[in-house]
């Protein structure tokens, strides 16, 4: 049977602005995908990933000129990664209602600090004394008072620092012994891709973990930079391939971390099947957001509770419209 495929806007306000080095967000703009016949529908959610050239108008336009083929073939390549990932997130859905299993209730993740003022800061670290990991958006500038808050509020956490290719190497090698201070677990994309090769004249104990510079098909290229790889569902276009990924890393006796966008749990929930393969989650996407789906995760510092009535993951099938939407 040919399944229909529709597609929706939505848009998710933040709590707060989310800053990274390269960009500020106070809102993320989502396409949903609805895979549907005459019995049951499927959702996926559509984040474009503009670090690699995908907008919404592209992958929009792209959605309404290809309907027709899509839902003939919607396994066929798809030059979007996260509209693949979306697509396979909505069949997974589809299909999952006959046999489903649930995840367990809860799980721990990684809570991430965007870069901010010192009071907000402060807040927020409050709010997550001592959790396992602290992740923390850090461009170039202040990153030493900002670790030193971290060592005053939450001493005991691991710290994964997040430069987004924000860093040069003077700075990273001028940088790296006042690191030995603090708690510093992992430093993720230090360099700009093109640039990490420098990363092999550094001696250190610190883990560096690409993101921004993995693309997959280049693992080959990079696997003796890098400690760890950011694996993330949008990137990589959806849980097949990332399974893929994940195997040849393992062989390589490397680290995986499994990640996320900004996004919503319909985005988050997808990625739970992959945890127990890897050895640090970063799943905190939806814990920014204003309002989330109906059901939707729910965070506590860093332990993230699942509810079973999420329409993902309901046995008793979803909510055809998705709350209005459709």
């Amino acid at each position: 049977m040919t399944l229909k495929l529709d597609f929706k806007k939505k848009i998710f306000h933040l709590k707060d602005n989310f800053k990274i080095s390269r960009e500020t967000k106070s809102k993320i703009k989502t396409i949903i995908i609805k895979l549907h016949n005459k019995n049951a529908s499927g959702f996926g959610e559509c984040i474009p990933y503009k670090r690699y050239n995908e907008t919404f108008k592209k992958i929009w336009k792209y959605l309404k000129n290809n309907r027709e083929n899509i839902e003939k073939n919607f396994t066929k390549k798809i030059p979007y990664l996260s509209l693949q990932n979306a697509l396979e997130n909505a069949n997974s859905h589809l299909t999952r209602k006959k046999r489903m299993k649930l995840f367990k209730d809860h799980f721990l993740t990684s809570v991430t600090l965007a870069i901010d003022n010192k009071d907000k800061i402060i807040k927020n670290l409050k709010k997550l004394r001592n959790i396992n990991y602290i992740k923390v958006k850090l461009n170039s500038s202040n990153v030493i008072k900002t670790l030193n808050l971290i060592k005053i509020y939450s001493p005991k956490s691991k710290i994964i620092i997040d430069t987004n290719e924000s860093w040069s190497f003077n700075f990273l090698k001028k940088i790296l012994p006042k690191l030995k201070q603090y708690n510093v677990y992992m430093i993720e994309q230090p360099l700009k891709e093109g640039s990490d090769h420098l990363l092999r004249k550094i001696k250190t104990k610190i883990l560096f973990c690409a993101d921004e510079s993995f693309r997959g098909e280049n693992l080959n290229k990079i696997k003796s930079i890098y400690d760890c790889f950011n694996i993330k569902l949008d990137k990589f276009g959806g849980v097949s391939n990332c399974k893929k990924l994940i195997q040849k890393i393992k062989k390589l006796k490397k680290k995986i971390m499994i990640g996320c966008m900004v996004s919503s749990s319909l985005s988050i929930i997808p990625a739970i099947q992959l945890i127990k393969k890897t050895d640090l989650i970063d799943l905190d996407g939806a814990f920014y957001l204003k309002k989330d789906f109906k059901y939707s995760l729910k965070y506590k510092k860093d332990t993230v509770k699942i509810s079973k009535k999420f329409f993902w993951i309901n046995k008793t099938g979803p909510e055809e419209n998705l709350q209005g939407l459709f």
